[in-house]
C-alpha cells in the first residue's frame, strides 16, 4: 500500500511539474537552467521508466499473491480435475467455453477487478489508467488473432468503440496500437472493413460539411485519415474495398478548393495512391528478397473495353468490373524461362492462331472502345493545385510511375499535352507540371512522336496567346505583377528543347520562324508589363531565332523573305517592332565586328628605361571608359604624361611611343581599334591590353614594327557583288517595296529617327548590287521621290535644329550616296531617262527646288561632304527636263559676275560659287549632259569665265612682272574660274573649241605659276582637259614646247655661270672638264672594298690596326645524334647573320647602351638576330697580339653561352662539321637566331676554318692530325660498321681534311670518304642506335644517302674553290698557306663563296635525285664507273 501511494503520487508530481512548467522569459543563471533541462529532460525519463518498473513489480505481487491464496484454497478444498485445468490454463478456458458466455465472463472479470480495485480503494493515476488500456489493447490483440473471438468482438461494437473511444485519445504509442488493432479485426473480412470505411466515410463527409474550410477540418480527419493509411497497407483480400473508400474521398476532396480539404483529406488520399502504385524500396533483407512485383500489360483491359462508366461501376462494387475480374482476362504467359527455346514450326503455328483469333475477336466485337486515361478533371485540378507545392510533386510522381509501360507514358503524354493550355492560368504552380512533361518527353524517340503529333505548332499558338495577353495587359492595366511571364517563359523553354533535336528542327524551323519572331518583336515592346522573367523569355527567343536562322545560303534567304513578310504585319503607326527585324536583315547581308563595350588596359613603363622616366601608373588595370583614355592613343599617351608629371611631353608626340604587342602603334589610332585588331588577335578577348610607353631614341633607334594605320576586313578589297550578294534576296521578295513603304511612314525624325537609320542602312547595302539599283529604278516605286522626301525631311529638321551635330549628318550623306549610286546606274541606262517615266525618275520639281534653297542653311554650308554630295546629285534631278535645267542656271547666273565677286563677296557668293563648280564637275558625260553644258553656252555663262581668263591674266611671265601676277594671283574669283572652266571642258566638244582658240595662251601662263591657291595646278587640269580633244591637243603642245625650250636655254646659261664659277668648263661633247687639279684630288678618295663595320662603315682600308669582327649565335648541341652512347657526346653549334663589327665599335656600343644587355644591344646591330658571340677576323695589317686577344675573348663568349669550358680546335672542327651537316640536310639557320641564311652562313665557313687553322698552325699538330685521317682510311672492314656510329666519324674526317690535307691528296683519297660517307648512310638508316652486323645490304631509296652526298659535294667545291687560290703546296705549308690566303683575300673569297661554292650547292647537289645524277654533278663518273653498281659493290663489301 504505501508503495502504491508513493508511485501515484510522484507521478502526479510529475505531471504538475511538467504541465507547470512556464518558458523563460528573462535572464537566468546558466548552472540554474542546466540544471532545469536536466530535471525536464533526464530526471522525467528516469521517473517514468521507475514508475514502469514500480507497476510491473506491483503486478507481479498482486499475481503472486492470488496464485497463494488460490495454493491455499486447493489444499482446504478438494477441486474438480475440470475447473483444477481451467483455472490452470485459462486460454484454454476461453476457448472451451460458449461464444455466448464471452461477455458473461468479460463482465464477470470486470467486475471482479472492480471490487478488488474498489477493495484497494479508488485511484486518479494518469499513469495507471494509461498502461490499463495499453493492457487492453494487447489483449485484445491477442484475442483478434483467434477468428470465433474476432467475430463477436466485430459484434458486440468493438469497431465503434474503439473509433469513438480510443482512436483520438491518449498518448501517441496508444492511438498507433489502437490503429493497429483496428487493422487486425479489418483483416480479411469483408463486413468488418466496409464497417470500418462507411465510419471513415462518414465521419469524413460530415467532417467536411460542417467545418468546410474552418482551420479544425485539419484536427477533425487527421486520425481517421491516418487510419485509412494504416488499413491501406494491409496486404489481405479486402485491399480493394479499403481503395474504393480511398478513391470516394479523394473525388470528393477533390471538387473543393479549399487549402484546409486540400491538405487533410486529398493529400493524404494522394499519398495512400502514390504508395499503392509506388512501394517504397525495401529496406530488410527478408523484404529485399521478396520478389517485386512487374507492370502488367495493358492487354487485360480489353475486357473493359466494352463496358462504358467504369470507373462508377467499381466505385458502387459492381463485381464485374472487379479487380479479379480484371485479372482473368489478363494473357498468362505460355512458356517460362526454363523452358526450352521452340521450334520455327511452333513459332510458326502460335503466329498463326494469335493472328486469326485476333481476327476472330475483332469481328466479334467490331465497335470495341480503347480504354483511355480519364480527362476528368481530378488530374488536372492536383496537377496544377495552386495551394499545395507536395499535392503537385505527389500528383506528378503517380504520373509518372504510372509511364513505365511505353503504351501508358504515350497516352499520358498525349493527355499532358492537351493540359499545357492551363499553363497562362496556373502561373508558377505549373512548375512541377513542366518537370514531369520534360522528364516524360526526354528521350529522343518521344520528342520525335510528339512534334509528329503537332506539338510544336500547339506550343507556338500557346505562345502567341500569352504574348497577345500581354499586349492587352499593356494597353489596358498601369499595373505589373513580378510573375508575369512564367508560363511564356516555361513554353519558350519547352519550344527550345525540342528545337535542340536536330531533325526536329530541320522540318519545323520554317513554320515556327514567323511565331518566334513575331514573339521577340512583340516582347520589345512591352514597358509596363515588363519583368525579369519577359527579359529571360525575350532572351531565349532571340536564341532561338539565332539557331534557327543559321544554316545553309538558301534558309538565310528564306529566313530573309520571311522577315520582309514579317514586317507587312505591323501598323504603318509602329515604328519599334520593324527596327530589329530591318537590325537583323543587316546583320545577315553583311555583319558587322562586335564592338566590345568595354575593355581594360595595363599601362607600364618600359623596364630598360627605368632610370630616365618618373613616376607609374598605379591604377593598373585602367577601364577603357574612364575618362581620358580614348578615344585616340594619342590620349592615353597624354593621361600617362598628366599622371607621371611628365608635362614637357604632353605637348609633343615625337617625344613618347606606346608599345601594344611589340608594335609602335601611331597615336593617331583608336584605342577600341588598336585592342579589337591587334591586341585581341595576339592575346585573345577578355585579356588586358599592356601598353608599354617609353622614350622615343633613348636607347637607339627603334626595331619594332610601326603600326601607321589599321587596314579593316579584307570585304573591302572585294567585289561589292560578291560582299552583298544576299542583298539580292530584296529585289525577289518585295524587300525594296518595303523599304520604301516604310520610308515614307517617316514623318518626324523624334519617333521615327532609330527606324530611319536601319532603313537607310539597309537600303544602302541593297544599293551595292546592279540587281537591286535597276529594280530600284523602276517607276512604279517611286524611288528617287521618296528619297528626296526623307532628304528634305532630314534637312529641315537639321535646320530647325540650329545646325547643332546631330545624327542627320549622317542620315543626311547615306541617302545621298543611296540616290548617286541610283542615278549614276541610271546614267548607264539611257532608254530610262528618256521615256514618259523621267518624271517619277528623277522626282519632283518641287524637290529640285527645295534642295536648291537648302544651300543656303547654316547645316549644309557647315558640312562640306553632305554640300559636295548635294550638288553631285542635283544635275542628276535635272537631266531629260529642259525646264528644270533651265531652272537651274537660272538659280546661279547672278552669282557668275566674277568681277563684282573680286571687289565685294558674301559667304552666301562663296558657297553658291562653290556649288556651280560642283555640280559642273559633276555633270555626265552623254546626251543629256552634253545638252547641259549647251545651255551653259547659251547663257554666256562660258564667255564669262573666258573673258575673265583673257582680260585679267598679265600678257608677260612671272618672272618679267611679279607685280602684275601678284595681283592677279589674289583674285578671289580666279580658282572658282578656272574650276568652272575646268567642268565645262571635260567631255564638251564646243566648250574645248571655244577655250583652245581664246585662252590656250593664258591658260599656260596661269599653269606655270605657283600660289597657295594652286591655281597653277588648276589651270593644268584645264590643259589637260583640252589636251582630249585633238584639235586644241597641238596647241597645248606647242605652247609647253616653246616653254620648256626656253626654260632649257636659261638653265644651260645658269649652268655655265656655275661651272665656271668652279673653274670648271664643258666641251664640245658635253663633258665637264676641269681648269684645276681639284677633280684629280676628289678621284683619289676611293670607297671601301671588302669587310664593312655596320656601325662605323669602315673597314681594314682607313682603319687597319682595328680588329673586325662577326656577330654569331652559338648554342650547346649534340656532336652526332647516331652516336652508340647513353650520354651523347656535346659540344656547340654556331650560325651566323654575317654582320660585320669591329671590336672596339661593338664595346663602345655597349657601353653607351647602359641598360641593356650586351647582346641585346649587339642584336639592335645584328639586324634584330640573337648574338652571343664575336668572331675575330685578322686582317692583313691587324698585330696578332690584338687578334689573339679577340680569340681569346670569343672563347670565353662559347663558354657563357655553352658551357663549354675549354674550347680548342677539335670543337671547332666538330662545329664547322654541325654547319655542313644543316647546309646537307637543308635545315633552318634562323630557328634559333631568328635571322640569317644560307649565304649568310656560307660566308662564315672560311673565317671558321681560318680559327681551327690558327690553332692547328700554332700548334704544330697537322702532321699528328694527318696520320690520324690515314689510319681511320686504312681501317680494317670490320671497324666500317662500327665507326659508322662514332662522333670522330667520316664527317669530322672529311672537314679535319680541310684543314691538313692537300687538294692533291684529297682527290686522291676522296673516293675512300665517298665509300665510308654511303657506308655511314646505310648502316644508320637501318639501325639508329648502333650494330656490327647489316643484314640487309641492298641499296635503299637515294633519300637515304642524299645528305650523305651533299656533304660530300660540299667538302669537295671547298677544296675547288680554295685549290685555285692556294697552289704548289705541300704537307707541311698547306695549312699555313690556307690560313694566309683567308687572311689577306677577304673580298676575293666572298665573291668565290657566291658565284662557284653556293650556285653549286643550289644547283647541282641539291636537285639530285639519284645517285648517278650525283656523280655526274659533282665529276666522278669517269672515277666509278656505273653509279649503281659502284653503290651495290660498296654495300655488298659489308660484313654480314
Amino acid at each position: 500500500t504505501t508503495t502504491t501511494t508513493t508511485s501515484c503520487t510522484g507521478s502526479s508530481t510529475a505531471g504538475a511539474g511538467t504541465l507547470s512548467t512556464p518558458a523563460v522569459t528573462t535572464s537566468i543563471n546558466k548552472a540554474i537552467q542546466q540544471l532545469a533541462q536536466k530535471y525536464c529532460g533526464e530526471a522525467k525519463l528516469a521517473f517514468e521508466d521507475l514508475s514502469k518498473i514500480t507497476q510491473k513489480v506491483l503486478a507481479s505481487r498482486r499475481e503472486m499473491v492470488e496464485y497463494d491464496r488460490r495454493q491455499r484454497e486447493l489444499i482446504s478444498t478438494p477441486v474438480p480435475e475440470t475447473s483444477l485445468s481451467h483455472t490452470l490454463h485459462p486460454l484454454a478456458m476461453v476457448q472451451e467455453v460458449e461464444p455466448c458466455n464471452i461477455t458473461l465472463l468479460t463482465s464477470q472479470a470486470a467486475s471482479t477487478s472492480h471490487k478488488s480495485v474498489s477493495r484497494r480503494g479508488a485511484t486518479s493515476c494518469y499513469g495507471c489508467a494509461s498502461a490499463t488500456v495499453e493492457h487492453c489493447i494487447a489483449l485484445l490483440k491477442a484475442m483478434v488473432s483467434s477468428g470465433c473471438c474476432k467475430s463477436i468482438l466485430i459484434k458486440q461494437g468493438l469497431i465503434e468503440e474503439l473509433i469513438e473511444y480510443n482512436l483520438r485519445r491518449g498518448s501517441a504509442s496508444v492511438r498507433s496500437n489502437v490503429r493497429n488493432l483496428l487493422c487486425l479485426i479489418t483483416t480479411d473480412n469483408t463486413e468488418a472493413t466496409d464497417k470500418l470505411n462507411d465510419i471513415i466515410m462518414s465521419r469524413v463527409v460530415s467532417a467536411l460539411s460542417g467545418l468546410g474550410s474552418s482551420p479544425d477540418l485539419s484536427a477533425a480527419v487527421r486520425h481517421e485519415m491516418l487510419l485509412l493509411t494504416n488499413t491501406i497497407e494491409r496486404e489481405d483480400s479486402c485491399w480493394e474495398t479499403r481503395l474504393r473508400c480511398v478513391m470516394k474521398l479523394f473525388l470528393l476532396a477533390v471538387q473543393s478548393a479549399s487549402p484546409v480539404v486540400t491538405e487533410s483529406v486529398t493529400l493524404p488520399c494522394l499519398r495512400i495512391l502514390q504508395l499503392l502504385i509506388k512501394p517504397p524500396l525495401p529496406e530488410t533483407k527478408r523484404q529485399k528478397e521478396k520478389p517485386i512485383d512487374q507492370p502488367i500489360s495493358d492487354q487485360g483491359s480489353r475486357y473493359l473495353d466494352n463496358q462504358p462508366g467504369v470507373m462508377a461501376k467499381w466505385l458502387n462494387g459492381d463485381c464485374r468490373v472487379s479487380y479479379d475480374q480484371w485479372r482473368k482476362h489478363v494473357p498468362k504467359p505460355t512458356s517460362t524461362a526454363d523452358d526450352p527455346l521452340p521450334s520455327k514450326q511452333e513459332v510458326r503455328q502460335r503466329y498463326l492462331i494469335e493472328k486469326y483469333a485476333a481476327k476472330w475477336k475483332s469481328r466479334l466485337h467490331p465497335t470495341r472502345l480503347p480504354l483511355k486515361l480519364c480527362c476528368d478533371a481530378w488530374l488536372k485540378r492536383v496537377l496544377f493545385c495552386s495551394s499545395s507545392r507536395t499535392v503537385r510533386l505527389v500528383a506528378c510522381s503517380i504520373v509518372e510511375s504510372l509511364c513505365q509501360l511505353p503504351s501508358r507514358r504515350q497516352e499520358m503524354l498525349d493527355l499532358l499535352t492537351g493540359y499545357l493550355g492551363e499553363l497562362g492560368s496556373s502561373g508558377e504552380s505549373s512548375a512541377e507540371f513542366l518537370s514531369l512533361y520534360h522528364r516524360l518527353a526526354k528521350p529522343a524517340h518521344w520528342k520525335l512522336y510528339l512534334a509528329a503529333r503537332g506539338i510544336l505548332p500547339h506550343i507556338g499558338s500557346l505562345i502567341i496567346e500569352e504574348i497577345e495577353h500581354l499586349l492587352a495587359l499593356e494597353k489596358t492595366s498601369l499595373s505589373s505583377d513580378l510573375c508575369q511571364g512564367y508560363a511564356l517563359k516555361m513554353l519558350t523553354e519547352l519550344l527550345s528543347s525540342f528545337i535542340e533535336h536536330e531533325s526536329i528542327k530541320r522540318h519545323y524551323k520554317s513554320k515556327l520562324l514567323s511565331t518566334v519572331l513575331n514573339g521577340y518583336l512583340s516582347l520589345r515592346k512591352l514597358v509596363i508589363q515588363r519583368t525579369k522573367l519577359i527579359d529571360e523569355t525575350q532572351d531565349m527567343l532571340l536564341e532561338l531565332l539565332e539557331e534557327m536562322t543559321s544554316g545553309t545560303e538558301s534558309e538565310t534567304r528564306e529566313f530573309m523573305a520571311i522577315c520582309v513578310d514579317t514586317v507587312n504585319k505591323y501598323g504603318a503607326d509602329d515604328v519599334l517592332s520593324p527596327v530589329f527585324i530591318f537590325e537583323r536583315l543587316c546583320n545577315i547581308i553583311y555583319p558587322e565586328e562586335n564592338d566590345v563595350t568595354e575593355f581594360f588596359m595595363n599601362l607600364e613603363k618600359d623596364p630598360q628605361q627605368e632610370d630616365f622616366l618618373q613616376g607609374r601608373m598605379q591604377g593598373n588595370p585602367y577601364s577603357s571608359n574612364e575618362p581620358g583614355l580614348g578615344p585616340l592613343m594619342r590620349d592615353v599617351k597624354n593621361k600617362i604624361c598628366r599622371d607621371c608629371d611628365l608635362i614637357a611631353l604632353l605637348e609633343d608626340d615625337n617625344g613618347m611611343e606606346l608599345l601594344v604587342c611589340n608594335k609602335i602603334i601611331s597615336l593617331d589610332l583608336p584605342v577600341r581599334d588598336v585592342y579589337n585588331k591587334i591586341c585581341c588577335r595576339e592575346n585573345g578577348e577578355g585579356e588586358p591590353m599592356r601598353v608599354v610607353y617609353r622614350m622615343r631614341g633613348l636607347l637607339g633607334d627603334a626595331t619594332e614594327e610601326f603600326i601607321e594605320s589599321l587596314d579593316r576586313a579584307h570585304e573591302e578589297e572585294q567585289e561589292p557583288e560578291e560582299v552583298y550578294k544576299l542583298a539580292s534576296v530584296m529585289a525577289e521578295c518585295g524587300g525594296l517595296e518595303v523599304i520604301l513603304a516604310r520610308l515614307m511612314t517617316v514623318k518626324d525624325l523624334v519617333r521615327g529617327r532609330q527606324l530611319l537609320a536601319v532603313l537607310l542602312k539597309l537600303l544602302n547595302y541593297c544599293s551595292k548590287l546592279k540587281a537591286n539599283r535597276q529594280k530600284l529604278l523602276k517607276p512604279q516605286l517611286n524611288t528617287i521621290t521618296v528619297l528626296l522626301g526623307i532628304l528634305n525631311l532630314v534637312l529641315l529638321s537639321e535646320h530647325d535644329s540650329s545646325g547643332a551635330p546631330t545624327a542627320g549628318v549622317s542620315f543626311a550623306e547615306q541617302i545621298l550616296q543611296i540616290m548617286e549610286a541610283i542615278l549614276q546606274e541610271a546614267h548607264g541606262i539611257d532608254t530610262v531617262i528618256s521615256t514618259k517615266a523621267a518624271e517619277k525618275l528623277t522626282g519632283d520639281k518641287s524637290q529640285l527646288f527645295l534642295l536648291l534653297n537648302q544651300i543656303n542653311t547654316p547645316f549644309v554650308r557647315n558640312n562640306t561632304k553632305v554640300l559636295e554630295r548635294l550638288m553631285k546629285l542635283i544635275p542628276f534631278l535635272s537631266f531629260g527636263d529642259e525646264e528644270r535645267m533651265q531652272t537651274l542656271i537660272k538659280h546661279f547666273k547672278p552669282y557668275t559676275n566674277f568681277n563684282r565677286f573680286d571687289t565685294e563677296r558674301t559667304q552666301d557668293d562663296m558657297v553658291h560659287l562653290d556649288c556651280l563648280c560642283i555640280i559642273t564637275v559633276g555633270i555626265e558625260q552623254n546626251e543629256t549632259g552634253a545638252r547641259l553644258k549647251d545651255m551653259f553656252i547659251e547663257k554666256e555663262i562660258l564667255s564669262s569665265t573666258m573673258d575673265y581668263i583673257t582680260t585679267h591674266t598679265p600678257k608677260t611671265s612671272s618672272i618679267n612682272d611679279p607685280e602684275g601676277w601678284k595681283e592677279f594671283l589674289s583674285r578671289s574669283a580666279l580658282p572658282y574660274v578656272l574650276r568652272l572652266l575646268k567642268g565645262l571642258v571635260v567631255g564638251h566638244e564646243k566648250t574645248q573649241l571655244a577655250v583652245g582658240n581664246d585662252c590656250i595662251a593664258a591658260l599656260h601662263r596661269i599653269e606655270r605659276v605657283s600660289s597657295e591657291e594652286r591655281v597653277g595646278s588648276l589651270a593644268e587640269n584645264v590643259m589637260e582637259a583640252l589636251k582630249v580633244n585633238p584639235n586644241v591637243a597641238g596647241k597645248v603642245d606647242e605652247v609647253r614646247e616653246q616653254t620648256r625650250a626656253e626654260k632649257k636655254r636659261l638653265a644651260m646659261a645658269m649652268r655655265q655661270k656655275q661651272l665656271g664659277a668652279l673653274g670648271m668648263t664643258t666641251n664640245e661633247k658635253g663633258h665637264i672638264t676641269s681648269k684645276c687639279g681639284l677633280l684629280k684630288q676628289v678621284e683619289e678618295l676611293g670607297d671601301e672594298t671588302g669587310l664593312v663595320c655596320c656601325i662605323c662603315r669602315e673597314g681594314y682600308k682607313y682603319h687597319p690596326a682595328k680588329v673586325l669582327g662577326m656577330y654569331t649565335f652559338s648554342k650547346r648541341a649534340v656532336l652526332d645524334e647516331f652516336e652508340n652512347k647513353t650520354r651523347k657526346t656535346l659540344g656547340y653549334s654556331t650560325v651566323s647573320h654575317f654582320n660585320i663589327v669591329h671590336v672596339d665599335c661593338h664595346l663602345a656600343a655597349v657601353r653607351l647602351a647602359r641598360g641593356r644587355e650586351e647582346w641585346d644591344s649587339a642584336a639592335l646591330q645584328n639586324a634584330n638576330t640573337k648574338c652571343n658571340g664575336l668572331l675575330p677576323i685578322w686582317g692583313p695589317q691587324v698585330p696578332e697580339s690584338a687578334f689573339a686577344s679577340c680569340l681569346a675573348r670569343h672563347n670565353t663568349y662559347l663558354q657563357e653561352c655553352t658551357t663549354y669550358r675549354d674550347p680548342s680546335y677539335y670543337t671547332h672542327i666538330q662545329d664547322q662539321k654541325l654547319l655542313l651537316l644543316r647546309f646537307a640536310e637543308e635545315r633552318s639557320f634562323s630557328d634559333e637566331s631568328g635571322g640569317g641564311g644560307r649565304q649568310s652562313n656560307a660566308h662564315i665557313i672560311p673565317y671558321m676554318l681560318h680559327m681551327s687553322l690558327y690553332v692547328i698552325n700554332t700548334t704544330r699538330c697537322s702532321q699528328r692530325e694527318e696520320k690520324n685521317i690515314l689510319n681511320f682510311l686504312e681501317s680494317t672492314p670490320d671497324k666500317l660498321i662500327e665507326s659508322s656510329y662514332e662522333v670522330d666519324g667520316v664527317h669530322y674526317m672529311c672537314v679535319l681534311c680541310l684543314n691538313v690535307f692537300t687538294p692533291a691528296k684529297w682527290k686522291q683519297h676522296r673516293l675512300t670518304f665517298l665509300k665510308r660517307l654511303l657506308i655511314t648512310a646505310h648502316t644508320r638508316s637501318l639501325a639508329a642506335t648502333g650494330t656490327t652486323r647489316i643484314a640487309n645490304r641492298t641499296a635503299q631509296a637515294f633519300s637515304v644517302y642524299k645528305s650523305a652526298c651533299v656533304f660530300y659535294g660540299l667538302v669537295d667545291n671547298l677544296y675547288n674553290v680554295l685549290s685555285v687560290a692556294v697552289d704548289n703546296t705541300t704537307e707541311s705549308t698547306w695549312s699555313g698557306k690556307l690560313a694566309d690566303y683567308i687572311r689577306f683575300n677577304d673580298q676575293q673569297l666572298l665573291e668565290n663563296i657566291d658565284k662557284k661554292w653556293l650556285p653549286s650547292y643550289e644547283s647541282d647537289l641539291l636537285p639530285v635525285d639519284s645517285f648517278a645524277e650525283f656523280c655526274d654533278a659533282i665529276g666522278l663518273l669517269a672515277d666509278v664507273g656505273d653509279p649503281d653498281v659502284y653503290l651495290t659493290n660498296i654495300l655488298q663489301s659489308l660484313p654480314a
